[in-house]
């Protein structure tokens, strides 16, 4: 393992391909720069990182980042007037800056539609059109898409939203709000940010701290250590797996199961190593992950899994369309025509539905994310029919929701879901994802597995790596849940423990992380979203 990643330092490979050289590199200049330079322009160091990140990993298309942000400032300042114009009735300003606003999301939604989703959606009508015996024939653009474009329009979206609210006052600052959009530890895969949360940080230029330093960085080495020792080792057998999606159930369960991890392992490590970047400089960002596989149903799990996403589309979506005057409209009519019970979901149902067609369509320009998002749509909101009924029924059997066969049942449960669900998720087609699941009924044999575990791109020390690094995860996420003081008790223990704790986490991500040919080490799940 040292050999390969003795030869993944000889490759030559850019900073912008290379996971390990962003906190051995990139991030250490930048902090030097920041650090030296006077307070008040420490924030144009920021953005000129930013900035550099971002031309790094899609050159012109940086362009993209400049609209938005100008989008930002130019609605925000003519809501902001609007709302200060004492001539214009209330309703009026109202239904002026609701026009404002709509005009500002409506372009960006379009911008990212046609970069993201136009070869989508032709190949989708020529494909009813040929059902149809038509002949329409849809010419592939291909466009270039740049990086980070559905995270920070999101983020430019809320930040309309919340001058439209009064919630924040707009910025009339065009660098702190560009800044904003391109913070490049958070440009790739977040956490999608709120302005409030974290603009004033960025743009104060505070002093770097050795504190702040300290414990950032070891975020950032537990990042990599789930990333590069876990996700890293797992991806050529998730490859080879749904490459031969439909031999056998058992594959199936291995390649579900396989990719959950990974996709865990990668999209959390990458953010651990994001809110790291900005603790160093004294830049604290929303968690996006707690624990996801302790909840207690598919809905407590998106409460605790991409916690920043959900709340956004609750905040933005199921929220305002709830309590819209349409819906409520609607919820009364359907309540005095089929009764109180039925009234009372129709409004929540009809959000949540649009809460996860807009999750599955954020995804990506596929098919398969779109059912990933109606799956978790069905299996939620059954969830929050039955669940009265379900609690009924185990303090029948004397149960309570703290017992441990209820916990076990809730675990097994929401583990099956959360599989089934990442296969769909992961399969090239829904086609695919249905015959892998009805393999795993039909057509399952544990010994073909078996005999498969040796060509799936891992050999004895793999498996021992991984199983190894996940026993780690899983006992840290154990103490985590149960509220154990894990930094307080090894911030106490003398400095020679800590140093050496410390050097023995690096030296474990530099011996036992995938390095070498075969593997991508800057090949983050989340970033192409």
């Amino acid at each position: 393992m040292i050999r390969d990643f003795l030869e993944f330092l000889q490759s030559g490979i850019g900073i912008s391909y290379a996971i390990w050289q962003y906190p051995v590199l990139f991030l250490p200049i930048t902090l030097l720069v920041y650090s030296i330079v006077p307070q008040k322009f420490r924030r144009y160091v920021l953005l000129a990182a930013s900035l550099l990140f971002f031309y790094f990993f899609s050159g012109v298309l940086i362009v993209f980042a400049f609209l938005a942000a100008a989008v930002c400032y130019i609605v925000g300042r003519r809501m902001e007037i609007i709302s200060a114009d004492k001539t214009i009735k209330r309703k009026e300003r109202s239904l002026k800056k609701r026009k404002v606003l709509a005009a500002g999301i409506v372009f960006l939604i379009i911008v990212l539609v046609v970069l993201k989703y136009t070869d989508f959606i032709g190949l989708s009508i020529q494909g009813v059109s040929q059902f149809f015996h038509g002949s329409f024939q849809w010419k592939l653009l291909d466009f270039v898409v740049p990086v980070g474009i559905s995270y920070f329009t999101l983020e430019s979206v809320a930040y309309m939203t919340d001058v439209y609210r009064d919630d924040i006052k707009a910025e009339h600052d065009f660098v702190k709000l560009l800044l904003f959009i391109t913070f490049f530890p958070k440009l790739m895969e977040g956490p999608i940010s709120r302005y409030n949360e974290i603009a004033d940080d960025l743009s104060a230029g505070n002093k770097i701290r050795s504190d702040n330093v300290a414990e950032g960085y070891q975020r950032i080495l537990w990042g990599l250590f789930k990333k590069l020792v876990i996700a890293d080792h797992l991806a050529p057998a998730v490859d080879i797996l749904f490459q031969n999606n439909i031999m056998d159930g058992s594959l199936s369960i291995a390649a579900a199961v396989l990719f959950t991890l990974q996709e865990y392992m990668d999209f959390s490590g990458t953010i651990d190593i994001v809110i790291g970047s900005g603790m160093t400089f004294g830049i604290h960002m929303t968690e996006n992950f707690r624990q996801p596989f302790f909840a207690k149903n598919a809905s407590d799990f998106w409460h605790r899994w991409h916690i920043t996403l959900g709340t956004f589309f609750r905040d933005y979506i199921f929220y305002p369309v709830t309590l819209s005057k349409p819906i409520m409209k609607f919820t009364k009519k359907v309540r005095d025509r089929f009764g109180k019970f039925v009234g009372n979901i129709a409004a929540p149902m009809l959000a949540l539905f649009l809460v996860w067609l807009s999750n599955g369509l954020w995804h990506g320009p596929r098919w398969t994310y779109i059912f990933y998002g109606m799956y978790y749509f069905v299996l939620i909101e059954l969830e929050n029919i039955f669940e009265d009924s379900f609690l009924a029924f185990i303090a029948k059997l004397n149960l309570k929701e703290s017992s441990m066969p209820v916990r076990v049942f809730r675990f097994v449960k929401l583990v099956f879901i959360v599989i089934i669900g990442e296969m769909f998720f992961r399969a090239d087609n829904i086609s695919i994802g249905i015959e892998m699941f009805r393999q795993i009924f039909t057509n399952f044999h544990i010994g073909v597995l078996a005999s498969n575990l040796g060509y799936l791109g891992m050999d004895f020390w793999d498996y021992c790596t991984v199983a190894g690094g996940l026993f780690i995860v899983l006992a840290v996420s154990v103490l985590k849940e149960m509220g154990y003081p894990m930094r307080t008790r090894l911030t106490s223990c003398p400095i020679a423990v800590r140093f050496a704790f410390w050097y023995i986490c690096i030296f474990a991500v530099i011996l036992f992380g995938a390095y070498g040919n075969g593997y991508d080490a800057a090949g983050m799940i989340y970033a192409k979203f």
